[in-house]
């Protein structure tokens, strides 16, 4: 009866904006698919609706009727009519899968339909000059950073970036293997976690143990290696470090999830568990190519870009910041001088995990003579809301779990750096 309703409305107000404004198409007409298509048609062909004898002597079955209902009734039937039927078709097509025990694929059936209903929102605009809420956004952020924002871990990079977007960032880290992004990865979760949030890691390679050396390494300052291999002589400043360690973190935790913990590799629904679980504020993925396709892809490419939809669907539906590790192309992209270039392309099997990041940052470690330590170069390609194309410098100490900040002076004469230590409490 509505689909009848609205038609006749149609014809007799030849009301297109009712079409725009309420992002109505072809799929809420499914009794009549026909006469909507001949509707939109002549609005394309001559910017009209037709009158209603050109209609009905296209459609001359078609009843006629009187509407008095205002538009904004009309509308909310339309749309209640609307997702009864799509709300219909979900459930026809959850019976098999829910009859023969799939509960997953039904649970995927459904989370595929979400965004049917959620088109139905009508377009209204906002007059910016008008309505000022922005204001109070802004000075709301102003006053309390950490309900927008997580701290990165480096101030030059919050400065550069404002921080990771509590709701709304994916980011892709890109480096080549043994660069030191897992570092990178861990340093930047303890930073979350000292902002008092509960951090997740899911680490494809390390076991729990090595990642909470890690961690220790960060927090503490005591030598990795000397952790790692048992050595004696930190025993007693790393039990003392132990008594205290979790006060350091303000109330935050950071929760580890390995393949050892659920019998094989996490897809994207496995990350999804760990997040409710868990209820996660934040979650970082060490590595991309560590994860599982839970669509089960036949080639490494699709199988990439499948797990990056994924992750990217996974960042929208939770409202969370999602930060993952992935690698780098083998070939290398040089200027006419012979330094390094970086671009999106070479993000190591998909186009799609660089589209579907907010902030992409490449990583490259270097070498400089007579320094023992490497120089980790850190380079924002990609920033939605910032600058992009932007270069930080750090030494590196991943033993005792330092980055000390390079200025922009020449960065070939490492000696003659003067350089300011990130104070490790300070800077989180």
């Amino acid at each position: 009866m509505i689909q009848t309703q609205i038609i006749n409305y149609l014809l007799a107000t030849k009301d297109k904006n009712f079409l725009v404004s309420n992002n109505i198409d072809e799929k809420w007409f499914s009794d009549y698919p026909n006469e909507y298509k001949y509707i939109q048609e002549h609005i394309d062909n001559y910017g009209n609706i037709p009158d209603p004898e050109t209609f009905l002597a296209k459609f001359p079955k078609f009843p006629i009727t009187e509407v008095n209902e205002t538009p904004e009734f009309l509308y909310r039937e339309f749309l209640d009519d609307r997702n009864t039927r799509v709300l219909t078709d979900t459930l026809r097509e959850l019976s098999p899968a829910i009859a023969s025990g799939d509960i997953e694929g039904a649970i995927d059936i459904f989370k595929s339909k979400i965004d049917s209903f959620k088109t139905t929102v009508p377009v209204k605009s906002v007059d910016l000059f008008e309505d000022l809420s922005r204001l109070d956004m802004y000075l709301e952020k102003v006053q309390n950073f950490n309900k927008y924002y997580v701290t990165t871990g480096f101030r030059e990079l919050d400065d550069l970036i404002g921080g990771w977007d509590r709701t709304e960032d994916y980011v892709t880290i890109v480096a080549r293997t043994n660069t030191g992004k897992s570092w990178f990865l861990l340093y930047m979760a303890l930073a979350a976690a000292k902002q008092g949030l509960r951090v997740g890691i899911y680490s494809g390679e390390m076991s729990t143990a090595k990642v909470g050396f890690r961690i220790d390494t960060f927090l503490s300052h005591i030598s990795n290696s000397a952790l790692i291999r048992g050595n004696a002589s930190v025993l007693e400043s790393y039990q003392k470090y132990l008594q205290t360690a979790k006060e350091k973190l303000h109330g935050g935790c950071i929760k580890v999830l390995t393949p050892s913990q659920i019998n094989g590799t996490a897809g994207v629904k496995a990350l999804e568990t760990f997040i409710d679980r868990d209820n996660l504020d934040i979650l970082f993925i060490d590595q991309h190519s560590l994860l599982e396709d839970d669509k089960h892809a036949r080639t490494p490419h699709e199988r990439a870009a499948n797990i990056s939809q994924g992750i990217k669907n996974l960042q929208v539906l939770k409202q969370m910041p999602i930060i993952t590790v992935a690698q780098q192309n083998r070939e290398k992209l040089e200027d006419a001088n012979g330094k390094a270039q970086f671009d999106s392309s070479q993000v190591a099997l998909s186009d799609r995990i660089s589209q579907d990041s907010t902030i992409l940052i490449f990583l490259e470690s270097r070498v400089v003579e007579d320094n023992p330590l490497p120089i980790l170069e850190m380079h924002l390609i990609k920033s939605r809301d910032s600058a992009k194309n932007k270069d930080l410098s750090y030494i590196a100490d991943f033993d005792k779990g330092e980055f000390t900040y390079l200025d922009s002076c020449n960065k070939e004469d490492v000696s003659k750096y003067q350089v300011m230590q990130n104070d490790p409490n300070e800077s989180f």
